[in-house]
C-alpha cells in the first residue's frame, strides 16, 4: 500500500524542521513534504499529489484560508487541515468552507499526529476516489464548531464543571438561542422552562447538550428555504428522534455512559450526507428522488448511480475528517447495511440502525425515501432479534413530538 503523503505548510522554517522530527516515527508510513507560502505549496501538489494538507493560517501573501481555498479547486481530494490561532477561529469558520478540520494553535504533536492518523485511516470506510472527489468538491460543506472543541477542553481540565460549560455556551448568543429554543421545546418535554444554558446542561447533562450543539451547528449551515423541496425539516426532525432513541436503546442494553452518548451523536447526525448532496448537487438529488419515486430504486441505490456514493459514506466522510470516534463514523457509514460491520457486539451503529427503522416505520409513507429495512441476519448474529418486538413497544411508548425548527 502506497504512503500517505502529508503536506506541511508554514512560513516559519523551524515549524516545519519540528515536524520532521516529531514524525520521524512514521516514516514507514507518511512521505512528508514541506512549503513555507502558499504559492510554494501550490506547486509542490502540481508535482506531487498529496492525501493531506496540513496549513497554517496566518502567512504573509497567501494566507492559509486563500490557500485550502486554491487546494479545493485544483486538487479536492486532498484532505485540508488548517492551524489557527484561538481569535482567528471564529472568522475562519464563517468564511471558509474549504477546510476539513481545524486544530488550534499552539497544538500539541499528539493531537496533530492522532488528527492525522485519523484522516488516513478513513479508508477503513471510505476508500473509492470518487467519494473522496465528491466531498472534496462540495463548496456547503458544515466544518466543526470551535464551541465544540473548547467544550472537549474543558472537560479534560481538572476543575471541569457543568457550569463552566453552560458559560462556554452563553459566550455563543446565536448557539445559545438555538439550544434553548430546542431543549425548551416540545420534543425534550422538559416540565420547566430552561433560561439559560447553565440550568440546560445540569438538567441534561453536558454529554446531551455537547451532542446537541455539534448537531445544530453542523444543520445549520444549510439554507433551509432551499432545501425545503427535499423535506429538510422532515430529515431535521427524523435525526433528533432517531439520536434520542438510539441513546434510549443503548442505556436500555446497559452500554456505558460515553457509548450512549456516541449513539446519541450518531443518531443525531447519521443523514447529515443528505443535505451536504442537495445542498451542492441539487438538480442530481432531484434526479436520485426520480429513481426512488418512478423506478422504485431504494433510496441509497439511487444514491450510488447518480453520484457513485451513499449519503451514508458521504455524511461518515465528514464526521471522520472531523475527528469524531470510529464508533460514531462506523455507526454513520453503516446504519442502511449494519451486517458489513466486523464489530461482534453491541454498538452506536446497533442503535441507530434499529432507531433509524422504527421512526421510519412510525412516521409512515416518506416520499423522500423508501421505507426503512431492518437487518434481521445482523440482529440474529448479535443474538437481539428476539428484542425488537420490546424496543418497537419502548418506542411507540415515546409521544411523537412536533418538529423543531433550526
Amino acid at each position: 500500500m502506497r504512503k500517505k503523503r502529508i503536506l506541511f505548510v508554514d512560513d516559519e522554517p523551524l515549524i516545519g524542521d519540528l515536524f520532521r522530527l516529531m514524525f520521524e516515527s512514521m516514516k514507514d508510513q507518511w512521505e512528508l513534504y514541506f512549503a513555507n507560502s502558499g504559492p510554494e505549496a501550490l506547486e509542490l501538489l502540481d508535482k506531487v499529489p498529496c492525501d493531506v494538507v496540513v496549513s497554517d493560517m496566518r502567512m504573509p501573501g497567501m494566507n492559509g484560508a486563500q490557500l485550502l481555498n486554491e487546494v479545493l479547486k485544483r486538487h479536492p481530494r486532498t484532505a485540508r487541515i488548517i492551524l489557527s490561532g484561538y481569535a482567528e477561529r471564529e472568522a475562519v469558520a464563517r468564511c471558509l468552507g474549504a477546510a476539513h478540520q481545524f486544530l488550534q494553535k499552539p497544538s500539541d504533536i499528539l493531537s496533530l499526529k492522532s488528527t492525522l492518523e485519523r484522516v488516513c485511516a478513513l479508508d477503513l470506510f471510505l476508500q473509492d476516489d470518487r467519494l473522496k472527489a465528491l466531498v472534496g468538491q462540495m463548496s456547503v460543506l458544515p466544518s466543526l464548531p470551535s464551541l465544540y472543541f473548547r467544550m472537549l477542553q474543558e472537560l479534560q481540565s481538572p476543575d471541569a464543571s457543568a457550569d463552566r460549560i453552560g458559560e462556554l455556551i452563553a459566550m455563543d448568543p446565536a448557539m445559545t438561542a438555538k439550544l434553548l429554543q430546542l431543549v425548551n421545546s416540545a420534543f425534550f418535554g422538559l416540565a420547566r422552562k430552561m433560561s439559560n444554558p447553565v440550568e440546560a446542561v445540569q438538567f441534561l447533562g453536558v454529554g446531551t447538550v455537547r451532542s446537541l450543539a455539534l448537531s445544530l451547528h453542523a444543520f445549520a449551515c444549510f439554507h433551509q428555504a432551499r432545501l425545503a423541496e427535499f423535506g429538510f425539516e422532515r430529515i431535521w426532525h427524523h435525526s433528533l428522534t432517531v439520536g434520542v432513541f438510539a441513546k434510549r436503546l443503548s442505556q436500555l442494553e446497559g452500554a456505558e455512559t460515553m457509548d450512549a452518548d456516541e449513539a446519541f451523536v450518531a443518531g443525531l447526525l447519521h443523514d447529515i450526507g443528505k443535505p451536504m448532496l442537495m445542498a451542492n448537487r441539487p438538480d442530481d438529488y432531484r434526479a436520485v428522488l426520480s429513481l426512488v419515486q418512478h423506478k422504485d430504486l431504494p433510496l441509497t441505490q439511487a444514491e450510488t448511480k447518480v453520484f457513485g456514493a451513499t449519503h451514508a459514506e458521504v455524511g461518515a466522510y465528514l464526521l471522520g475528517l472531523w475527528g469524531l470516534p470510529v464508533p460514531i463514523v462506523e455507526a454513520v457509514a453503516l446504519h442502511h447495511q449494519p451486517g458489513s460491520t466486523v464489530h461482534g457486539g453491541f454498538s452506536p451503529l446497533t442503535s441507530v440502525h434499529v432507531a433509524n427503522f422504527l421512526e421510519a416505520e412510525r412516521s409512515g409513507p416518506n416520499p423522500f425515501s423508501n421505507p426503512a429495512h431492518l437487518d434481521t441476519e445482523y440482529l440474529q448474529r448479535l443474538h437481539l432479534a428476539d428484542q425488537v418486538d420490546q424496543w418497537r413497544h419502548l418506542f411507540q411508548e415515546q409521544p411523537q413530538q412536533t418538529a423543531v425548527a433550526l
